[in-house]
């Protein structure tokens, strides 16, 4: 037993490699498990990103002093100010954040808005302020708060600087090799948002390598950042008001201080994104919620209908699932959750919406498939995981039920599928488990008395006798 950790949490990996974590305020034996270093989540790192992260360090350090300018003197007093008005106004953000937030932050979440105070010292001040300012405002955040794994923070603090030193060039092409002032017209309005696209390009290009040379595992949050578009919505609004902050420090400081309502906007804006992901996926498997399943694959199905197209809904659930939780634990069970989802995720298109339906049930919508396309889905689905969860304490199976929509046939409403998938999933327990039955589309008698109110109400109840 190897112990591993979450942020600042204990935790150890049992016998089958996977990471326990006792909920919080349980004690934990010391002679089991022992508390997890930083330096232990580093080695835990797959070589090829420690290797990474071993060069971007000095490439931030580099960066910051080979692109800067060189004023003279070096260091002079106005510029130490500036330099600490910044790390001042990050703790006014962060409290703030802090305010909003509730306390300690031990998830991920796209930023915490500390990108505008790199991209404000960019236009204040040369790139060589760059280091420590980004290490004080990042280690202010963590030490009131956010707890991510360590490595990651240092990565994110370094892609800051790589991020403003070169953005910084370009900042540095206004007058005279002066930064844009507010009367610099739209000359240096382009400059300006040239640094801005500048330096997010650089910041998600880093962080883009960062998540391709990490297991997919550990890094599944932030390839979906990477691939939502909002987060570069987001960024950029962050992004440009650090770069009004510092066009009104350069101008006229005192004009900063209105500012901070915004930045208290900014806060807000930023947990939005957040509290809408728990809001629409299930926290164990990372998939959406059934109602927020059921809003998308209507929306979907509507577009399907109407040009005419097939479509299928599938139904997997795990086999006696209840015996494998009394006998691994309940932590046993999230474990062997996560792992079906992820194989589920790995078998289907990116364009099929998959969702928890409730319990170890899973749904997904598969658009523009036909009956036997979505059968021989649901029988890959169904081999893998009965071959790949081999690495849990105990390998489980699923049941798998189809119901498909013809393109040619007469448009059905989303529930009348999900009665008849949820049929066939029974048919695939009563008839011994651990495989794949599709159901027949109904006649027009049968749509009208299909049952659909038992899904909506309680979808954990179809077969639960079965499971």
């Amino acid at each position: 037993m190897s112990a591993v950790g979450r942020g600042s949490d204990v935790g150890y990996r049992d016998s089958s490699g996977f990471t326990v974590f006792p909920p919080r305020g349980t004690p934990v034996d010391s002679e089991a498990v022992k508390r997890v270093t930083a330096i232990s989540e580093f080695v835990a790192a797959p070589l090829r990103v420690r290797i990474w992260m071993i060069a971007v360090v000095p490439l931030a350090v580099v960066l910051s002093l080979v692109l800067s300018t060189w004023p003279t003197p070096v260091i002079s007093r106005p510029d130490l100010i500036v330099a600490a008005a910044l790390v001042l106004g990050s703790v006014i953000n962060v409290e703030i954040g802090r305010l909003f937030e509730g306390g300690t932050v031990r998830t991920q979440r796209p930023h915490k808005a500390l990108s505008a105070w790199p991209m404000a010292a960019t236009i204040l001040l040369p790139s060589f302020y760059l280091v420590p300012v980004v290490a004080l405002v990042y280690a202010h955040a963590r030490w009131r708060g956010v707890r991510v794994t360590l490595w990651k923070w240092i990565a994110s603090a370094c892609f800051l600087v790589c991020a403003g030193a070169i953005s910084g060039v370009l900042i540095a092409q206004g007058n005279a090799g002066e930064p844009p002032t507010l009367s610099s017209g739209l000359p240096g309005l382009l400059i300006t948002i040239g640094a801005i696209l500048t330096f997010l390009l650089v910041e998600s290009a880093m962080l883009g390598v960062t998540a391709m040379l990490n297991t997919a595992e550990d890094d599944a949050w932030l390839g979906r950042t990477l691939t939502d578009p909002a987060f570069y919505v987001a960024e950029a609004g962050v992004l440009a008001i650090g770069s009004l902050t510092g066009l009104l420090g350069a101008n006229a400081p005192w004009f900063v201080l209105l500012l901070i309502p915004a930045y208290g906007f900014l806060q807000q804006s930023v947990l939005h994104r957040p509290m809408q992901e728990r809001a629409t996926r299930d926290p164990k498997t990372g998939l959406l919620h059934f109602n927020a399943w059921q809003r998308l694959a209507s929306e979907e199905i509507r577009r399907l209908n109407a040009a005419g197209r097939p479509w299928a809904v599938l139904f997997a659930d795990i086999d006696n699932f209840r015996f494998y939780n009394q006998r691994h634990g309940h932590l046993g069970g999230d474990h062997a959750l996560e792992l079906v989802a992820r194989i589920i995720t790995t078998y289907v298109r990116p364009k099929d919406i998959i969702a928890r339906f409730g319990g170890e049930e899973f749904c997904m919508l598969l658009p523009d498939t036909v009956s036997s396309a979505a059968s021989q889905v649901a029988e890959r689905v169904r081999v893998a995981v009965g071959n790949e969860t081999g690495i849990l304490p105990e390998a489980v199976t699923v049941s798998v039920g189809v119901a498909a929509v013809e393109g040619s046939r007469t448009p059905m409403e989303l529930a009348v599928v999900l009665a008849l998938a949820d049929q066939a999933l029974y048919r695939a327990k009563l008839e011994g488990r651990n495989t794949v039955r599709v159901q027949g589309a109904p006649t027009e008698t049968e749509r009208q008395v299909v049952d659909t109110e038992r899904l909506a109400v309680d979808p954990a109840q179809s077969h639960q006798d079965l499971r």
